[in-house]
């Protein structure tokens, strides 16, 4: 009986423990934020593993059709083989912030020293285009150990995660999933898509983000919910 209760709470634990790391709503390591202020009609709009010098400005196109700005968390790696796609969203009104330098999920998220460089060099890549230091960090895959915590917090970044993802780093989005999206958002949502194309990511799987952006982005509008960056929504 002991025995069993002994595996019953190390099974909670380790339940506990990998919540701590993949759930985007759970802050069991160090703060993170997937949501700003309920109090305005307001959700932003953010995308990952970019800039790709195809698909980045065509989401950057119907983002401007739509009359919204978004937020791309970069991958600094990205940034220094695409720096012209890179300023072409700032100068759209875009905002841009950390998603790493090397999107590294083995050895950086374990080790505060390694990824702080990395994070380090990513915020160089930042401002070798023209952008601000990043205040926002978004780890890589989200995933947060107490290791990424306090890299973010030797560099003063907040770590953000998401309230609701589109998956589409893993399966294709479709019209009918960019829907459901927008009929879940609540005001003050962090919404995460992709833009660039990384690992088993197929460039099907992007071009599906692609033409059903603008999908999400009615259905928001229709729903009376505002698009802004993260930075606009948490500050709200």
């Amino acid at each position: 009986m002991i025995g069993e209760l002994a595996a019953g709470a190390a099974a909670a634990t380790g339940m506990s423990m990998l919540s701590g790391c993949f759930h985007p709503r759970v802050s069991l390591f160090g703060p993170s934020v997937w949501h700003g202020p309920r109090s305005r009609p307001t959700v932003a709009v953010s995308f990952d593993d970019g800039p790709h010098p195809d698909f980045t400005p065509r989401i950057a196109r119907a983002l401007e059709a739509a009359g919204v700005r978004a937020t791309f968390f970069c991958v600094g790696a990205e940034l220094e083989a695409h720096p012209a796609v890179a300023r072409a969203l700032l100068a759209a009104g875009h905002e841009l912030a950390n998603h790493t330098f090397r999107h590294d999920t083995r050895r950086d998220i374990m080790h505060a020293a390694l990824l702080e460089a990395d994070l380090r060099r990513a915020q160089a890549a930042l401002t070798a285009v023209g952008a601000p230091p990043s205040a926002l960090y978004r780890p890589a895959v989200g995933i947060r150990t107490p290791a990424v915590h306090r890299a973010a917090r030797s560099l003063g970044l907040t770590v953000v995660t998401w309230a609701d993802a589109a998956r589409d780093g893993v399966w294709p989005l479709t019209r009918a999933r960019a829907l459901a999206m927008a009929r879940r958002a609540r005001p003050g949502d962090i919404l995460v898509l992709h833009d660039g194309v990384r690992g088993g990511t197929s460039p099907a799987a992007r071009e599906a983000t692609v033409a059903h952006l603008p999908s999400l982005l009615a259905a928001l509008r229709e729903r009376g919910l505002q698009v802004g960056t993260v930075s606009s929504v948490l500050t709200a």
